[in-house]
C-alpha cells in the first residue's frame, strides 16, 4: 500500500533537516563584537535526544524541533491507521474462515467488524441475501482478505521500523551535530598548494 502523504511529509522533513536556516554574517565598520558561542557537550547532547527534539534544542538547532516531531507524527499516524485497518481484515477473515461444525462463527464477536468491512467495499448486507448466497460470497471473500490482511501487516511492521528508524535518525544527527560544533571553522582556515612539477603537496593553515 502507497503512502503519498507519509512520502510527501518525509520528503520536506529531510529538505529542511538538509537545508536549514539562512545564516547571514554582517560586520560593522568601526566595531568588533564577539558573538556568544555555544559549545555543546556530545555526551550531554546523546543524553537529552532520547526525548524527541530535545537533543536539536540543547544545539540550538531549534529549527529542527518541529521537523523532529513531523517526521514522529506522520510515521506513527500512519502506522495506526494501517494497523485499524489491518484488524478489519483479520477479524473479517476469522468470522468467514472459522466455522463450527454446525455452520455458526467460531469468532462471532466479530461480525461488528466483517459488517463494517463490507460497507466499505460497498457490499451489500447479508440480511437482504439468501443462506446458499452468503455462503458462498463468504467463502469468495475469504482469500481476499487473507492477502489484504498480510499486506497491511507487512505494511503496519514496515512503519513501525521506519518509526524507530526516524527516532534513531534524531538521537545520532543530535550527537554528531554536537560533535561538529567543536570543530573551528573560520576565516583563517586555508588549503595551499606547495612543491614543483615533481612534487606536490598540501599545506594546511588555520
Amino acid at each position: 500500500m502507497a503512502h503519498p502523504f507519509l512520502k510527501a511529509t518525509l520528503f520536506l522533513c529531510l529538505f529542511l533537516w538538509m537545508t536549514g536556516p539562512v545564516q547571514t554574517n554582517a560586520q560593522a565598520d568601526t566595531t568588533v563584537t564577539t558573538p556568544d558561542v555555544h559549545q555543546p557537550d556530545p555526551r550531554s547532547a546523546l543524553r537529552r535526544a532520547f526525548v524527541p527534539g530535545w537533543g536539536q534544542l540543547y544545539n540550538r538547532e531549534y529549527y529542527k524541533v518541529p521537523v523532529v516531531y513531523v517526521g514522529l507524527v506522520a510515521f506513527v499516524g500512519s502506522a495506526l491507521l494501517v494497523n485499524r485497518r489491518y484488524r478489519l481484515y483479520r477479524h473479517a477473515y476469522l468470522f468467514t474462515a472459522r466455522t463450527n461444525p454446525d455452520g455458526t462463527p467460531v469468532f462471532p464477536e466479530y461480525e461488528s467488524d466483517y459488517s463494517e468491512l463490507l460497507r466499505v467495499l460497498e457490499l451489500s448486507s447479508e440480511s437482504i441475501l439468501m443462506p446458499d448466497e452468503v455462503a458462498a460470497r463468504r467463502a469468495r471473500l475469504q482469500p481476499q482478505f487473507r492477502a489484504q490482511r498480510d499486506v497491511l501487516r507487512r505494511n503496519r511492521d514496515l512503519l513501525y521500523f521506519g518509526t524507530l528508524a526516524w527516532y534513531g535518525f534524531t538521537v545520532i544527527d543530535a550527537y554528531v551535530s554536537a560533535h561538529l560544533a567543536e570543530f573551528d571553522v573560520n576565516e583563517s582556515l586555508a588549503v595551499q598548494v606547495t612543491g614543483g612539477p615533481q612534487q606536490l603537496g598540501l599545506l594546511l593553515t588555520w
